[in-house]
């Protein structure tokens, strides 16, 4: 359409507040340009409904882009485990600036390279990929609303917290081997007693000093109740001040059975479940001080305490007769992985 110079200015006043800038300027054969440039001198400015409503049209067009986009992504078991038990120990949930979505992320020393490749392999289907070209080595995810919905389940004014609710979640051992392989220790202690014995003894500690005692508390009953596994409340005057610890040789032996299947896959870790070899190399250390003549080292065997002999003939049975080991725990009342573990010692015992 031709408009005479002297119409298109009445014809921009009239119709630039509603129109669409671009279908106007071909309307009138100019620029783009050229109509803002006369819209600005004619001081005609869009009106701000019309705005209101484009500005709207957009945002509805680009979540459309974006959820056809979206990849559709769901964890399974042993995935979400492996994340639940890093997001209690070095790994983190980000959410931030104008991103929709939250995405995973973790550093760590050049000592535990190996250990995030592994996590990467484990996560591979869920978008984690592990990056050596940053410093020490970076395990990241990209975005998604997965990711989302842990850290709106995880964090509190932005603040990572354990809760009765989110804590459930943790419900594999793999999960509980994740936590220990980044905020674990094995250690050797030595003691000596008044009657000339020195005593040579293992502790295992999970350093969840980011956590409150309240936080703790529900972490311990949790493992507890889950994986059946003891652990005990400890004061430190660092961080929130809190750890968990096990000094019991029984409890120790059965934490270890219970993630050694998982963190044996991880080289650079083994020391942490090396400890028959850890006790030992203690045992020569002390020796060579020629202090004590006569070491006692604690028991590697789980001496079962926890099942009773009808407990065991109802394993048996109900083993031999097919039953889920998830039926089992729930008839004999116990945990599900305390009866997992159970199980794999009636097998070397050749009981089952």
């Amino acid at each position: 359409m031709c408009f005479p110079e002297n119409n298109i200015n009445a014809y921009i006043i009239k119709n630039y507040p509603k129109s669409d800038t671009y279908e106007l300027a071909a309307e009138l054969n100019i620029t783009v340009c050229a109509l803002r440039s006369r819209a600005n001198k004619l001081g005609v400015k869009k009106d701000l409904y019309y705005m209101h409503k484009m500005y709207s049209s957009l945002r509805a067009k680009r979540k459309e882009s974006f959820d056809k986009n979206t990849i559709p992504l769901e964890l399974n078991q042993l995935e979400k485990n492996i994340i639940i038990g890093s997001l209690l120990g070095d790994g983190n949930l980000a959410l931030y600036g104008r991103s929709k979505n939250a995405h995973y992320r973790e550093h760590g020393g050049n000592n535990q390279t190996e250990y995030r490749k592994w996590k990467a392999e484990k996560l591979k289907n869920v978008g984690f990929k592990f990056n050596d070209k940053c410093k020490y080595g970076k395990l990241s995810s990209f975005s998604h609303s997965v990711y989302t919905n842990l850290y709106n389940l995880f964090y509190i004014n932005k603040v990572k917290t354990i809760t009765q609710n989110n804590i459930s979640v943790l419900d594999h051992p793999i999960g509980l081997a994740c936590l220990y392989m980044d905020d674990g220790s094995l250690t050797i202690n030595v003691s000596a007693k008044n009657n000339g014995y020195i005593y040579i003894s293992p502790q295992i500690t999970l350093y969840t000093l980011n956590f409150s005692m309240q936080e703790n508390l529900i972490l311990r009953d949790h493992i507890l109740n889950i994986f059946g596994i003891s652990f005990n409340l400890s004061k430190r005057p660092d961080g929130k001040n809190y750890i968990l610890k096990i000094n019991k040789m029984n409890e120790i032996m059965r934490f270890i059975n219970l993630v050694s299947p998982y963190v044996e896959e991880v080289k650079c870790m083994e020391y942490k479940i090396d400890i028959k070899n850890r006790l030992m190399e203690k045992k020569k250390e002390v020796l060579e001080t020629r202090l004590y003549r006569t070491i006692k080292i604690s028991p590697l065997e789980v001496i079962d305490k926890c099942y009773s002999n009808d407990d065991e003939i109802t394993i048996i049975r109900m083993k031999k007769e097919g039953f889920k080991d998830k039926d089992i725990a729930n008839t004999i009342n116990r945990s599900f992985w305390g009866t997992v573990d159970k199980i794999r010692r009636l097998r070397q015992e050749g009981k089952l």
